[in-house]
């Protein structure tokens, strides 16, 4: 009979202080994803646009130490690594995730139960999502600026995707990065998607952080206004920056 297990191809695993969204300042284990297609220009994560030889482990958990082991992983190979880190929550993210869900589908079942995991996500890939979603508890989606990423609008498969993911029933918050670039009319746009799906969404308005590659960010007046508008129609907006560049962590 023919092998069918899947393999990963993973960046990095390691444990720290979550920098973003909801649970901001909660420690939890992040398993980046090794791969992205879509290639934002504000793109702070660029080994996870293209696939690694190697992922980094951190060793031991929370010591800012790592050793490097070669991909692909198995379900059984993660997990066996993952019994070193203890945290309660599993981050899983990228890269996009959602591009190796072949893999997520085969290792999530297999996942200690008594783990909460936290799918962060480009929001482009509904029906990956709605395979694994049994088997996540939080999603964490961007809202892909056209104006902030220099990339084509997704507003359709937006739509899509936050619309299974509300319907599941499982948390959800949105995340939408602004830069100078950003425009009235994708901000307008990205309004009337979630008061579409559900003006009760939690948003939060996330400043591009500068890269060696990136220095396009965002003034305060500006984040002023955009919050503003936002906040004419949707029930819960937060301005939020990457945190954990602010702690100087992982």
């Amino acid at each position: 009979m023919q092998n069918t297990t899947r393999k990963a191809k993973l960046s990095e695993i390691f444990s720290s202080f979550q920098g973003e969204g909801l649970y901001t300042g909660e420690r939890m284990t992040f398993i980046r994803f090794g791969t992205c297609s879509l290639g934002c220009r504000y793109c702070d994560t660029p080994q996870g646009i293209c696939s690694q030889k190697n992922c980094r482990i951190e060793k031991p958990a929370g010591s800012g130490n790592f050793v490097r082991l070669e991909n692909p992983f198995s379900s059984k190979r993660l997990n066996e690594i993952l019994e070193n880190f203890s945290d309660d929550t599993i981050s899983i993210t990228g890269g996009e995730p959602l591009e190796q869900s072949d893999f997520l589908l085969e290792w999530l079942p297999t996942l200690n139960s008594e783990k909460r995991v936290l799918l962060e996500t480009n929001g482009l890939h509904d029906l990956s999502l709605q395979a694994i979603l049994p088997f996540v508890n939080v999603v964490s989606m961007d809202v892909k600026l056209p104006s902030s990423t220099g990339r084509a609008a997704a507003w359709d498969e937006h739509a899509r995707f936050l619309g299974k993911s509300m319907a599941s029933g499982k948390e959800t918050y949105v995340k939408m990065v602004v830069t100078s670039k950003t425009s009235d009319h994708d901000i307008e746009s990205a309004i009337k998607l979630l008061t579409t799906v559900n003006k009760y969404i939690p948003t939060f308005i996330q400043p591009a952080s500068r890269t060696l590659k990136f220095q396009d960010c965002v003034s305060a007046e500006r984040l002023e206004s955009v919050k503003r508008l936002c906040g004419a129609y949707l029930h819960d907006v937060k301005v939020q920056p990457q945190m954990h560049k602010q702690w100087g962590v992982l």
